[in-house]
């Protein structure tokens, strides 16, 4: 055999190894894998207890340093934040009204929380859907709507921590269309 033969014969045994390494290693053909059973649709998820401020309500950006201490404190300290409010105890009934008590027992107790907010009275406010909802309707004062929020936020997710609140669905801080800070049930 010549020199060029042989490197042809090599060649071809060489590409003929190749085509069969790659036959055993290949990903089976699209047919096998659509005959998976096709999974069942998601069902609508039921609201994880917890807090959280509406999509959209808040915006960007950075909040004053008052809030963004308040929020370390709730996660540190819960505790402590909770004796500073003057909230000693768990309070009782529905997870709205957990909520309205804490926040007017922190209103009227707190003087940085009496000079920023002026009330958390229960309320109805029509949502952005036209259905109304209950919920507690929060008033400023001296804060911003924006930093009203997030305090809120902090100071129920500092209860939540400290074991003063339990709530056994979500809870949506949002803006109102008759007060400026709405917190309503998920």
């Amino acid at each position: 055999m010549n020199e060029s033969s042989l490197k042809k014969n090599i060649k071809s045994a060489i590409f003929s190894l190749l085509q069969e390494k790659k036959a055993e290693t290949s990903i089976p053909p699209k047919e096998e894998k659509e005959e998976k059973p096709k999974e069942k649709p998601k069902e609508k998820k039921k609201s994880k207890p917890g807090i959280k401020i509406a999509a959209g309500a808040v915006g960007r950006g950075s909040f004053k340093k008052f809030v963004r201490e308040a929020g370390a404190r709730s996660n540190d300290e819960p505790k402590r934040l909770m004796k500073d409010l003057g909230i000693a105890r768990a309070p009782n009934g529905s997870d709205l009204e957990k909520i309205q008590q804490i926040l007017s027992v922190a209103i009227n107790f707190h003087p940085a929380m009496k000079e920023a907010y002026l009330g958390a009275p229960e309320s109805q406010e029509k949502l952005p859907d036209g259905k109304m909802m209950p919920g507690v309707a929060v008033h400023v004062s001296n804060i911003s709507e924006r930093d009203g929020m997030k305090f809120i936020l902090h100071t129920l997710m500092g209860a939540k921590n400290a074991g003063y609140l339990k709530l056994g669905g979500g809870v949506e801080i949002g803006k109102g269309q008759k007060s400026p800070i709405f917190i309503y049930s998920l």
